[in-house]
């Protein structure tokens, strides 16, 4: 099963798991860690890699297969809002209060670009990276749309979202084919797309959305802050309603047909998507409160542990076959050093080593000597 990783206020990145018990399916956590010293702004995927942001300046990057930390960049010197790997994983996108979006290559961590001004010297918000990865968008403190050229690393463009009606932007996020993406501002939920490089559509929320979730290219899911859940087409202008939490939504993830939910006071749900309809499916609390989300496809991984192991006891047993039928071999353990000086010569048959170790005769001669006069004396 796909496993949930979540970032909390408290610093902790927590794991958990849909796991079926007597026919009861459940949410268990699956492992935990307290990388960060301060909250976790931000957490991304890709492959083995997990990445989190905090407001301590640092990105933690955890090893998913050992479930242990892999290194920790400080090339930031302000709380890291966003962090994306590109869809391939071979590069990680990290933005922060320090007004600049760094691209570091994963394996090495070297780092390969940095835009130190990428919003005039305001603070990076939001990092969103195209499904073809020639492209990425961002949002800033500065109010403007920046497009950024993966390909040849440099800005292509920047759109002023203030003569769009937008203020305070605080979200980004493609579509699964790329051709459309969402901005979230106080009241509206914008939808974009890449050809017209203008809105689409523009719905107000009857209360402020906090995340929005891509299902297809057509069909959205928003989470607002009084707790609930809707979603609706974008050729529609009919939402459906759902009563997800009881306080705010703070971040929503979907995959397989399964939608994650979080809440700001760290109750997480599970729903069942279908005929684009939510069903809720189990509930948990992380005693945490939740800041980010995002999911981790450890199916491949784990398949690919298990084939490792299958080759290992292969190995294992074959060469334990050939060890059996092959003849053994007894091999003699080195000879011991004897006490005292002495010169072993050996032609390849024990009985015909000739050891000198006159010295060893002498020493014993003169300690008899000198005891004789101490048996006379007493």
């Amino acid at each position: 099963m796909d496993e949930l990783v979540i970032g909390t206020y408290e610093g902790f990145l927590l794991g958990y798991s849909l796991r079926s018990d007597d026919n009861v399916t459940r949410l268990k956590q699956t492992f935990a860690t307290h990388s960060h010293t301060a909250s976790v702004r931000c957490v991304a995927i890709a492959g083995k890699f997990l990445a989190s942001g905090g407001t301590d300046d640092k990105v933690v990057v955890i090893d998913l297969k050992t479930r242990k930390e892999h290194t920790v960049l400080m090339n930031h010197d302000g709380t890291i809002n966003a962090v994306a790997f590109t869809n391939s994983g071979t590069h990680l996108l990290t933005g922060s209060d320090d007004g600049s979006i760094i691209i570091t290559r994963t394996g090495n961590w070297q780092i390969e670009k940095v835009w130190k001004k990428a919003h005039g010297g305001e603070p990076v918000t939001a990092i969103a990276v195209h499904p073809s990865d020639k492209l990425a968008l961002s949002i800033g403190g500065d109010k403007t749309l920046r497009t950024w050229n993966l390909v040849k690393g440099r800005p292509a463009f920047t759109i002023n979202l203030s003569s769009k009606g937008l203020t305070l932007p605080t979200e980004i996020k493609f579509s699964p084919g790329g051709d459309r993406f969402s901005l979230l501002s106080l009241q509206t939920l914008d939808v974009w797309t890449i050809s017209k490089a203008g809105i689409e559509k523009r719905i107000s929320c009857n209360s402020k959305p906090t995340s929005v979730q891509w299902i297809n290219d057509e069909r959205i899911y928003v989470g607002l802050e009084n707790g609930n859940i809707i979603t609706l087409n974008v050729a529609d202008s009919q939402a459906l309603t759902y009563q997800g939490h009881k306080q705010r939504v703070k971040c929503l993830y979907y995959e397989n047909n399964i939608l994650y939910s979080a809440s700001s006071s760290g109750e997480m749900k599970a729903w069942s998507v279908k005929d684009e309809k939510l069903q809720e499916i189990c509930t948990n609390n992380a005693s945490c409160r939740v800041t980010c989300i995002t999911l981790n496809k450890q199916n491949h991984l784990v398949k690919k542990e298990e084939s490792d192991y299958e080759d290992e006891t292969e190995d294992v047993v074959k060469n334990a076959s050939d060890s059996d039928n092959s003849e053994c071999i007894e091999e003699k353990p080195p000879m011991k050093r004897k006490p005292g000086a002495f010169v072993t010569i050996s032609y390849g048959d024990d009985n015909q080593n000739e050891e000198l170790n006159a010295p060893s005769a002498k020493k014993s001669k003169k300690r008899k000597r000198n005891k004789k006069p101490k048996n006379k004396t007493g």
